[in-house]
C-alpha cells in the first residue's frame, strides 16, 4: 500500500507525501498539502513494517534510540527518494520526498539569480545557500552543481543526507556520497573526502561546529565548498556560523570566515500568482573588502545597512527581491506581505516612498495599497498635502494634528491628535536599525526621504525631504523640511552680485550661516549650481542628509551622505582632499576637528563652501575660535583672516501679500581691514566695517531689510520682529 502512494506521489508531481499511522496520506503539491482523494489511512503495523524493511536492524536500533531517521529509499531506477521517519503522539510516521535527476534543473528555469551561477564559477572560497526547510535550498544546490557539471572538467564530491538529486558525468566527474550510509557523519566525510582531491565539495548541511570548521578549512586550502545553514536571512547567516563556535574561538572563526566566504545565497519560496507552482526569492550577500572587513569585526548591524546600501552588481535584500517580483506580476501582494519580514515596510516601498537606504513604512493609519480604508489618512497622503500645498515642513508630535508650515506660519490639518503609538510606527519605518540605535542613543537623528506623489494635474513627481526625527517629554517628533527638486537660480533667490562673483574665487573659505530654516542649503545649492552651469570645476560635498540632486552640467559633482558614503565630516574632509576637488562644500560645520579641517583645506588650494548655526558674522568669528583650546586659537584666528573670504548670513522673511518668502541677506567680505580685526580679535568691531563698507558689496541685514520694505517686497513694520537693531530706522 505505501508504495502506491510512493508511485501515487510521483504521479501528482508533489514535493512531499506524508504519511502517518491511523491517517490518511497528504501530498504537498504546489506548495499546498492536500489530503489524499479517498485515501485509506494507514495503519501503525504497515508503517513500522516499511521502516524496518527499509532501514534494516542496524539503522532501525538507532532509530529508536533517538526516534527519527534519514535515508533514501529506491522502488525503481527512476523512482528515488528520500525519507524521514520519526515518531508522533498518534504513532509513527514518516515524510518521502520524490528524488530528481540534477541534470534537469537550470538556474534560468528555476528563476535563480545568474550570480549565483557566476560564483560557482570560482576556483576556491565558501558559497552558503540558507533558508528554512522546505525553502528550495537542496534543489539551488543540485542546480549549482549540474551548472559546474556541464561547464567546467573538475572533480564534483557532494556529501548528503540523503542524497536528494542524482547526478551523472557530463564533463565533471561527480562523486556522491550519503551520510549514514557511505559516512558516519558530515565532518567525517569531508575530512576523508579531502584526501580524495576534489576540486568542488558540496555539503547538504553544516549542522555542527566540526563541519563548519572543516568546511571553512577547505574553502581557505583551494576547494570551492558549497553548502546550507538553517537560517533565515544572509546577515543572521553570518552571526550563526559564527556564534556556533566557543567564546574564545570565535575571532578566528570570524576572520576565517571573511578570508574563505564568497557569498550568502538566503533562499524562500512563495507561491507564483499564476497558481503554476512556486517561484524563489534570493536574498544575495557577496563579500568585498568591506563586507570581509566588517565580517571579521562581527559588526553585523553594519553588515545589515551595507547590504542595503552598497550597489554592488548582483548583491540585492529580500525586500528588493520581493518587490520585484510583485512588480513583475510573479507573486500576489499577501503572498508578498506574508513573504517580507516587515509587511508594513513593503507596502510603502511598493508606494514608492524611500530613504537612500531603507524603506517608509505606513503609520497613523492601516490604510493597505488599494486604499481600502477610505476614511483614514497615511502618510502618504500627509506628504502630498505637503508637497501641493507649498508647504515648507509637516511636524508630526504627540498631542497635536499634523502640522504644515505656509509661507512662514504654521497651521494644524484637520486630523485627530497623534498618539506615541502613531508616532512610533511612523518614525521606527523611516530608520533603519543602527539609525534607530543611533536615535536611541543620542536621542536626535537626521536623515533624507524621496516619496514619489501624484500632483492635481496628475502629474508624478518625486519630492525629497529632510528630517530630523527626536525626542520630546518622553516621547517621539518629526519635522519634515520639503526639498525643492528643482535648484532655484542665484538671480531668483536674490542672491547679490558680490556673493555670486565669490563663486569665481579658486581658493578660500566661503560661509553660510543663519538659524536654522532659514535657506543656507538652498542657497549653496543655488551658488554651486551656477558654478556647474558656468564652468568646469570637480565638486565634492558632504551633507547629513543629501536634500538638492545635482546634474553634472559643466563641472562634475560628486554628493557624499554622512554614515551611508562616509563616517564623519573631518574623516570625508581629510579625504576629500586626495579626491582632487576644485570646490569642496561642508554641509555643516558642527565640532573642531571638521573647522580644522576645513580652513587646512581652504588653505590648500581649495574654494570651501560651508554652513554654520550663527546669526551673524562677528558670532561666526568668535564661534569658530571659541571651539578650540585657549592655546590654539590665535592659530585659527590667522587660518581665518588668511583664507576667509565672506560670510553671508541670511533670513527668510513673508513675502508683502503672502506669496511666499523672499532672503534677506547680510554680507561681510574678507578685506583687509576685516582680516586684520580678525586677527587682533576684534570682532566687535565689524558692524561698523560693515555698515561703512557698502562700495565692497557688504551691507547689514537692518540696511537689505529697510531696503526691501522700501520696494514694497516685505510688509511693514516685518524689520522689527526680525532685527535686534530696528531702532536705528525708526
Amino acid at each position: 500500500m505505501i508504495d502506491i502512494y510512493l508511485r501515487h506521489a510521483l504521479a501528482l508531481n508533489a514535493s512531499d507525501l506524508f504519511i502517518s499511522a491511523t491517517k490518511a496520506p497528504y501530498f504537498r503539491i504546489k506548495g499546498q498539502v492536500r489530503a489524499a482523494e479517498g485515501g485509506e489511512a494507514v495503519t501503525e503495523e504497515e508503517v513500522c513494517a516499511f521502516r524496518a524493511a527499509v532501514l534494516g536492524a542496524a539503522n532501525e536500533a538507532a532509530y529508536q534510540a533517538s526516534g527519527t531517521y534519514d535515508i533514501s529509499y529506491t522502488l525503481s531506477e527512476q523512482e528515488r527518494f528520500r525519507l524521514n521517519f520519526y515518531a508522533t503522539l498518534q504513532g509513527s510516521a514518516f515524510v518521502a520526498r520524490p528524488l530528481c535527476s540534477g541534470g534537469t534543473l537550470f538556474a534560468d528555469a528555476l528563476h535563480l539569480p545568474p550570480v549565483l551561477m557566476s560564483l560557482c564559477e570560482q576556483s576556491r572560497g565558501l558559497i552558503l545557500v540558507v533558508g528554512s526547510t522546505g525553502s528550495g535550498k537542496s534543489t539551488t544546490l543540485a542546480t549549482m552543481v549540474n551548472h559546474i557539471n556541464r561547464t567546467a572538467s573538475k572533480h564534483i564530491l557532494t556529501l548528503e543526507d540523503p542524497i536528494e538529486f542524482l547526478h551523472e558525468d557530463v564533463q565533471s566527474l561527480v562523486s556522491q556520497r550519503e551520510i549514514n550510509v557511505h559516512a558516519a557523519s558530515f565532518a567525517a566525510a569531508l575530512r576523508s573526502g579531502l584526501r580524495e582531491n576534489p576540486d568542488v565539495i558540496v555539503v547538504g548541511e553544516m549542522r555542527d561546529t566540526e563541519t563548519m570548521q572543516v568546511a571553512v578549512s577547505a574553502a581557505l586550502t583551494g576547494h570551492l565548498v558549497i553548502t546550507t545553514v538553517h537560517t533565515s536571512n544572509a546577515v543572521q547567516t553570518i552571526e550563526r556560523v559564527i556564534s556556533m563556535f566557543p567564546e574564545d574561538l570565535r575571532q578566528q572563526a570570524a576572520t576565517d570566515l571573511s578570508l574563505a566566504l564568497l557569498g550568502v545565497a538566503a533562499q524562500r519560496l512563495l507561491p507564483s500568482a499564476q497558481g503554476e507552482g512556486m517561484v524563489p526569492a534570493v536574498e544575495i550577500l557577496l563579500t568585498s573588502p568591506l563586507i570581509r572587513k566588517l565580517i571579521e569585526a562581527r559588526n553585523y548591524i553594519m553588515l545589515e545597512d551595507t547590504l542595503r546600501q552598497m550597489p554592488v552588481p548582483g548583491m540585492q535584500t529580500f525586500t528588493r527581491e520581493i518587490l520585484r517580483l510583485y512588480r513583475g506580476g510573479k507573486v500576489s501582494l499577501d503572498d508578498a506581505k506574508k513573504a517580507v519580514d516587515n509587511p508594513d515596510e513593503f507596502e510603502l516601498l511598493c508606494k514608492g516612498m524611500e530613504t537612500g537606504a531603507d524603506t517608509f513604512r505606513q503609520g497613523y493609519s492601516t490604510k493597505g495599497l488599494n486604499g481600502e480604508d477610505d476614511d483614514a489618512v497615511g502618510m502618504r497622503e500627509l506628504l502630498r498635502m505637503a508637497s501641493r500645498q507649498g508647504a515648507s515642513d509637516l511636524l508630526l508630535t504627540t498631542g497635536v494634528p499634523p502640522s504644515l508650515r505656509i509661507t512662514g506660519e504654521w497651521c494644524h490639518i484637520d486630523l485627530p491628535p497623534l498618539n506615541d503609538d502613531d508616532m512610533r510606527r511612523l518614525i521606527f519605518s523611516v530608520v533603519t536599525q543602527r539609525q534607530r540605535a543611533e536615535l536611541e542613543e543620542r536621542r536626535e537623528l537626521d536623515l533624507s526621504l524621496s516619496v514619489r506623489v501624484k500632483m492635481t494635474d496628475q502629474r508624478e513627481v518625486t519630492t525629497r525631504f529632510r528630517v530630523n526625527v527626536f525626542y520630546q517629554r518622553g516621547g517621539l517628533g518629526a519635522v519634515f523640511r520639503v526639498v525643492n527638486a528643482e535648484i532655484p537660480t542665484p538671480e531668483r533667490l536674490g542672491i547679490p552680485p558680490r556673493v555670486i562673483e565669490l563663486t569665481e574665487k579658486k581658493q578660500g573659505l566661503f560661509l553660510m550661516v543663519g538659524p536654522t530654516g532659514s535657506g543656507k542649503s538652498t542657497t549653496i545649492a543655488s551658488l554651486l549650481n551656477h558654478v556647474n552651469r558656468t564652468r568646469p570645476a570637480h565638486i565634492v560635498t558632504v551633507e547629513d542628509p543629501i536634500e538638492f540632486a545635482y546634474d553634472n552640467d559643466k563641472s562634475i559633482i560628486e554628493q557624499r551622505e554622512l554614515h551611508s558614503d562616509t563616517l564623519s565630516f573631518a574623516t570625508a574632509l581629510k579625504y576629500a582632499m586626495r579626491q582632487a576637488p576644485d570646490i569642496i562644500m561642508v554641509g555643516e560645520m558642527r565640532d573642531p576637528e571638521t573647522m580644522a579641517a576645513a580652513l587646512t583645506a581652504s588653505e590648500t588650494g581649495h574654494l570651501v563652501f560651508a554652513t554654520l548655526h550663527t546669526n551673524n558674522a562677528p558670532q561666526t568669528i568668535d564661534r569658530i575660535v571659541d571651539s578650540f583650546p585657549t592655546g590654539q586659537q590665535n592659530q585659527i584666528r590667522l587660518q581665518l583672516a588668511s583664507t576667509l573670504l565672506a560670510i553671508v548670513s541670511q533670513r527668510l522673511l513673508p513675502r508683502n501679500g503672502g506669496e511666499g518668502r523672499i532672503a534677506a541677506f547680510e554680507v561681510m567680505i574678507a578685506t583687509p581691514p576685516v582680516c586684520v580685526l580678525i586677527r587682533d580679535n576684534k570682532t566687535f568691531q565689524l558692524p561698523s566695517i560693515i555698515e561703512t563698507s557698502q562700495r565692497d558689496g557688504m551691507f547689514t541685514m537692518e540696511h537689505y531689510m529697510k531696503a526691501l520694505e522700501q520696494r514694497g517686497l516685505i510688509a511693514p513694520g516685518e524689520i522689527e520682529k526680525y532685527s535686534s537693531e530696528a531702532k536705528r530706522f525708526g
